[in-house]
Parts: C-alpha cells; sequence; structure tokens
C-alpha cells in the first residue's frame, strides 16, 4: 500500500472516547453498513479497490494508541487484508489483530460488507467508506460509476474538514442539560454467549409503511419507533409477573446526524441520541397514541438548542482540567462504571435509521439493497437498523438473547396491516 500523506495522529472524537472503555467481548461497540450486489463478488477485485480506496480515508486507516491520559488514534500503513465473511457478525476488535486496523472488509456471494469499531466513524462516514469502495470496486469490473452522491473522488486529496471533531466547533450553551434517565424496561430472554449475534433481516416495500404513517402526521422512522414501543408494550403486560417490570417506562434510543443541525463535512462521529418512551404507570396505551406520543417528543427534542445543550456536557466533562489529567486507567474505569449505571440499562431497545440511501445511478444499477446491522448492546436485548434503497426497506434486527420476541412482534403488526416482508435469518 502507498504511503499516504496523511497526519500521523489523531484525538478521537468526543463521541469516540467512550467506546475503547466499554468494548468488551460481549458488547464490541461494532456496526456494519453492506451492499448486496446483483453478481458474485470477485474478491481479487475487491481486494483491489480496498487497496485503492482506503488511502482517501486516512481517519479509518487508523490504528489504536494507548498514552497516558487518553486513548488516540495512530496513521496505520500496513497492509490491509479482506476476509470472507463467516462466523457471527460485529465481532470485538482486538488492537492488535487484523495489522492493528480498527474495521474489516468482508465478502460473501453477492455481499460486500464493512465492519467498523464505533470510535472511528458513525454510520454516515461508514457509508461513505461502503458506497466509494463499492464504486471503485464495480469500475474494476469494467463499469464506469462516477463519484458523487455519497460516493468520494478518491483521486482528490483528503480534506481536513473530512477528519475534523465537529463537536469541538459546536456553538456550545454553557447552560447543559442533563440526559440521565431511570432503568428502562427489558424484555425477559436468556443471554446467548460472547460474540453470539442472531441476525434477522426483514425486506419489504418502502410505500406501504409511508403510507400508513401519513394518516397519522408522523415520519417513517417515528411510525416504526412507535412499532417497537408498542411491541415491547404487549409484551410487558402479558408476559411479566413482577408489578416492578410492568410499570417499568419503555424507552427506544434514536441516534441524531447532527449533519442536519450544524453544517460539517467531517467523516468521524458526529450524532447523539434522543429517546422518546411511554410510561406505564399513566395507564393503557394504543398504538395511534404511540405514535402521537413519539411523534412529539421528536419535534420537541429535534432543535438544536437542546441537541447542543445535551452534547455540552460530554464536551464540558473532556475539557475538564481534573478529569483531563487523570490517568488513563482510572478513566477508563470511571467512563465503565457510569456507563452500567445510567447508560445501557436506561433504554429498552435501539432504533437506527441512515434513511433512502442516495448513489449514483450507475451504482444502483447493480445493487440490490443496501443494509445496516447494529452490534451487540451490553446487555441482552435488540437492536433495528433501517435503510431504503429506492422502494425496498430493510429491517435488520440484531440481538444477543436467545428470543426473538420483539422482531416477531414488530414483524407481525407491519404484515397484519398489509405490508408484505421477506425475512432471512443467520439461525
Amino acid at each position: 500500500m502507498a504511503q499516504r500523506n496523511i497526519k500521523r495522529w489523531y484525538k478521537l472524537d468526543n463521541a469516540g472516547k467512550l467506546y475503547p472503555a466499554i468494548a468488551t467481548s460481549r458488547w464490541s461497540s461494532v456496526f456494519r453498513a453492506s451492499v448486496v450486489l446483483k453478481e458474485q463478488v470477485v474478491p481479487e477485485l475487491l481486494q483491489t479497490a480496498v487497496n485503492r480506496v482506503l488511502p482517501r480515508f486516512p481517519s479509518m486507516a487508523v490504528c489504536m494508541g494507548r498514552g497516558l491520559f487518553w486513548y488516540y488514534f495512530e496513521a496505520n500503513t500496513k497492509p490491509f487484508l479482506i476476509q470472507p465473511d463467516t462466523g457471527h457478525p460485529c465481532l470485538r476488535f482486538r488492537w492488535k489483530e487484523n495489522n492493528g486496523y480498527l474495521l474489516r472488509v468482508l465478502y460473501y456471494q453477492k455481499r460486500i460488507s464493512v465492519e467498523f469499531f464505533h470510535s472511528v466513524t458513525d454510520g454516515t462516514g461508514g457509508f461513505a467508506f461502503l458506497k466509494t469502495l463499492a464504486a471503485e470496486y464495480l469500475r474494476l469490473g469494467g463499469n464506469h460509476v462516477p463519484s458523487g452522491h455519497g460516493v468520494l473522488d478518491i483521486k482528490r486529496k483528503p480534506s481536513a474538514a473530512e477528519t475534523e471533531d465537529a463537536f469541538q466547533r459546536l456553538p456550545l450553551p454553557k447552560v447543559t442539560r442533563s440526559w440521565r434517565e431511570t432503568r428502562a424496561y427489558h424484555m425477559a430472554g436468556e443471554a446467548e454467549p460472547p460474540h453470539t449475534l442472531h441476525v434477522i433481516a426483514a425486506t419489504m416495500p418502502y410505500k406501504p409503511v409511508r403510507e400508513m404513517a401519513k394518516p397519522l402526521g408522523v415520519t417513517v422512522t417515528e411510525y416504526i419507533a412507535a412499532v417497537l414501543l408498542y411491541a415491547c408494550y404487549l409484551r410487558q403486560q402479558s408476559g411479566q409477573k413482577s408489578s416492578e417490570k410492568k410499570t417499568r417506562p419503555i424507552r427506544v434510543s434514536i441516534p441524531v446526524n447532527m449533519r442536519g443541525y450544524f453544517p460539517t463535512e467531517t467523516l468521524r462521529n458526529f450524532s447523539t441520541f434522543v429517546n422518546p418512551e411511554i410510561d406505564p404507570r399513566l395507564g393503557t396505551y394504543t398504538f395511534e397514541e404511540i405514535a402521537r406520543d413519539v411523534h412529539h417528543f421528536m419535534r420537541y427534542t429535534l432543535n438544536p438548542k437542546l441537541l447542543y445543550a445535551g452534547i455540552a456536557k460530554n464536551v464540558s466533562k473532556e475539557r475538564n482540567l481534573l478529569l483531563r489529567l487523570c490517568p488513563l486507567p482510572v478513566k477508563k474505569l470511571a467512563i465503565n462504571g457510569v456507563f452500567r449505571y445510567v447508560g445501557d440499562r436506561t433504554v429498552t431497545t435501539t432504533l437506527t435509521n441512515i434513511g433512502a440511501m442516495d448513489a449514483p445511478q450507475a451504482m444502483v444499477a447493480h445493487v440490490e439493497r443496501f443494509e445496516l446491522m447494529l452490534g451487540a448492546s451490553a446487555t441482552p436485548r435488540c437492536n433495528c437498523a433501517l435503510v431504503s434503497t429506492g422502494d425496498t426497506m430493510t429491517m435488520m434486527f440484531t440481538r444477543n438473547q436467545r428470543e426473538a420476541d420483539l422482531p416477531r412482534e414488530a414483524l407481525r403488526f407491519l404484515v397484519e396491516r398489509g405490508v408484505p416482508v421477506t425475512i432471512e435469518s443467520n439461525q
């Protein structure tokens, strides 16, 4: 691989600093972006494409370094090798494996997948890499695929804007907003061994889902969030004997792409979370009522002032002199402890929607669909990721518990309302 004219090291961004401290064999902090082509993948062409594309993404061509006070990224110029896609997805990255890289490129039949350690990038950056890689792969196969529509020009040098920590440029208020929340309801289930991730991929036409959301005045994201909340609510009220668990709030965590609220070209992490919920202590809920509640919560919460105030709390801690001078092992213990107490246990499930996938038409002609997959959570539960390709929407359910209650109830809800669903699974 050619030597890259890039920075020698990068600080982890504000969101990325969390993941090295909390990653374990059970919770890998890894997500996967995939493209399913219309023809079988040729591994030799894919390896060549990776070699050409990786230098265009210097903030991803890195390995993890451990300093006295913080982890950091160091430029990695070692050979990068693609791998056949076998075993369970989204396995933990170990810093010395894979020549130190914090992403994997995998292939299986017609599918190209890229797995990212979340400290490196978020879904937006991940799909920029995947689409650029797929475009170069198709070019090597004799197809003309132009840059644009999310495909980066690999002949152009990376800009400083693409590698910035955009959190540091946000106009953060002095007043911060705490996101601390109470413990949420979790569906009962048997935890699977570490490195085990069950996957259910449900493909369906996008239009019927959008048409069902319209009369309620909600977006597709809000509609699917309401479906997940309703499925969990029905399960909570019928399946738990404990009165305490029957009254715990049901909360879905939804990542928010901050690029829609603050201009930046960064390919690193730049997102936050909002957590709509229902409170069973207040009475019974219909689906329509849940959908309206989610909609109004999202409309109130998704404004720059509240989002900036929520991010300001994390950034202020990062800039605190006492915390900055605290040795890394102590920081890691503190971050891990806080996350276990106020992090994963405060949400019932996670829903991320990357939206409609934009790509050059010349690429779309060779693509069946794009996919997004979330890795396992710290606690046994099920998560969901959405992505749309043309008129096809893919719901990818991933779970580290044996029971498939959430995907079964959510998909049954959609099918009963006339949405045709095709299901694939790794079980």
